[in-house]
């Protein structure tokens, strides 16, 4: 409840706290917090650095801790600004939070039972369709390696947009489109991943494949016991950037009617005039798969190579 105070003959009238004050209020003093302690950290850690960091293991945790408390800075900075905005007249006509709670669930809904599904079946037919390309280019003879190669160009420097609705109207019309999506995406990201494979094959030293034959190893049995395993600890980073990107090109079958996450937050914009918040929330959820995939494979990249 307000009240009014006179001083000095003129009369003010109090405002009531509201929760926008007290939220602000919280993040200038977060905000404060973390440019107190996080700036100083990372400056000194930098410079330390810069210097020669090798021999400096608390510069470089101090670099660490600075990294950590200065993104929080920058957070609390972004939320700051935004609860500024939502103080405004404007901010209601951009951002809806009724409208983002009800089309989050759709999303994620559409990201669980069909995006994550298109990516790991996607990711498996590409891994293991590269991989047999690749060791069938390097074993087969010239004459057939050549052509096989041509293929894969051709595929590989076509859009997967035209390759998604090609085959969609060449097979039976009664086929799932989201199976055909999920097959065509998974076989055009192969022809990357062969290359990549086959990147991963070239870098192995000549001397292993001399010394598996000086101990009479079979073919089979070189390249399971001793090609592959180095070759594949060499390529798991770019394997992995190229399971990203069939990830975030997911949305391309919105063009052969498969209802996936864009297409879901396409269609709430559509009855509802609310694209922003249905846009961002795909926007979002794709950031997050994104990275929580690129943290997991860099652990992964690590755990093979120490």
């Amino acid at each position: 409840m307000s009240t009014t105070t006179t001083t000095a003959g003129t009369t003010r009238e109090s405002v009531p706290l509201t929760r926008s004050h007290i939220t602000l209020l919280v993040c200038s003093v977060l905000l404060t917090l973390a440019a107190g302690l996080g700036l100083p950290a990372l400056v000194v850690g930098i410079l330390a650095w810069r210097k020669n960091a090798e021999d400096h293991p608390a510069a470089k945790r101090l670099t660490r801790i600075g990294w950590y408390v200065f993104s929080v800075f920058a957070v609390i900075g972004v939320l700051l600004a935004l609860q500024l905005w939502s103080m405004t007249d404007s901010f209601d006509q951009f951002w809806s939070w009724e409208a983002a709670a009800e089309v989050f669930p759709q999303l994620l809904e559409a990201f669980l039972k069909v995006t994550l599904l298109i990516t790991v079946i996607g990711t498996a037919i590409a891994a293991i369709l590269g991989l047999i390309l690749a060791v069938a280019t390097e074993s087969i003879p010239r004459f057939l390696s050549v052509p096989l190669r041509w293929l894969m160009d051709v595929i590989r420097m076509t859009p997967l947009i035209v390759q998604l609705i090609f085959v969609l109207y060449m097979v039976p019309p009664d086929w799932p489109p989201l199976w055909i999506g999920t097959v065509v995406i998974g076989v055009h990201y192969a022809m990357y991943m062969a290359e990549s494979y086959i990147a991963g094959i070239a870098s192995v030293d000549p001397g292993q494949w001399e010394a598996a034959k000086a101990l009479s190893f079979s073919t089979g049995r070189t390249w399971g016991a001793v090609v592959l395993p180095q070759a594949l600890r060499a390529t798991l980073p770019s394997l992995g950037n190229w399971a990203i990107s069939m990830f975030k090109d997911t949305p391309y079958l919105f063009g052969i009617y498969v209802v996936e996450m864009v297409r879901v937050a396409y269609q709430y914009g559509g009855n509802t005039f609310r694209y922003n918040e249905a846009f961002t929330l795909a926007g979002l959820i794709f950031l997050v798969a994104s990275l929580i995939t690129a943290v997991a494979v860099r652990k992964l990249e690590k755990s093979l190579v120490y």
